[in-house]
């Protein structure tokens, strides 16, 4: 059960990060944080949503990245079924160069909800990987990886065939 204190500091929170004062919301939300920790029995979905936007604030104040990236994990485990918590590890996920847990994260994310805006767009900046050229040896194996930039920079794959790229035919128009 969520305790109202704690939720009213949480969207008190939300207010102040959409006005860009990330400072003070992540205070917010660690008032929260720490409200519904003193004052419920149990770990409902409001503690996911506090602690994923808690990890938000520390990564974009730049308190500590690595806990930033916890409490986004922390926030996904207790609300799962929460499009935004996986929205805010996704976001955290990629700050750190962790591209493919963001992806898994954002492919989480639109599976609850596929209208999610934020999400879509996030997911059609990261783009989609290819194939690795050689499929029996694993992605970051050292002969895929000097086959892949061969073939990004010809723009075709190792075989010959043109590869029609989506982004750089839209960049080009």
């Amino acid at each position: 059960m969520i305790y109202p204190p704690a939720e009213a500091r949480f969207q008190l929170g939300r207010t102040r990060l959409a006005e860009g004062v990330a400072r003070e919301a992540l205070a917010c939300f660690k008032e929260a944080i720490e409200l519904e920790r003193t004052h419920s029995l149990d770990s409902g979905p409001g503690q996911g949503r506090y602690h994923s936007f808690y990890g938000l604030c520390l990564c974009i104040t730049r308190t500590s990245t690595r806990d930033a990236l916890q409490e986004c994990r922390a926030g996904a485990s207790l609300d799962p079924i929460d499009p935004d918590v996986w929205w805010n590890l996704g976001k955290v996920a990629l700050h750190l160069n962790r591209r493919g847990e963001a992806y898994r994260a954002w492919r989480r994310g639109l599976e609850l909800d596929p209208a999610h805006d934020g999400m879509r767009h996030h997911m059609d900046e990261l783009g989609h990987r290819r194939q690795p050229v050689l499929s029996f040896v694993p992605r970051r194996h050292p002969l895929n990886v000097a086959l892949g930039q061969v073939r990004a920079r010809l723009g075709q794959p190792v075989g010959g065939r043109p590869v029609h790229d989506h982004r750089r035919a839209a960049g080009a128009r």
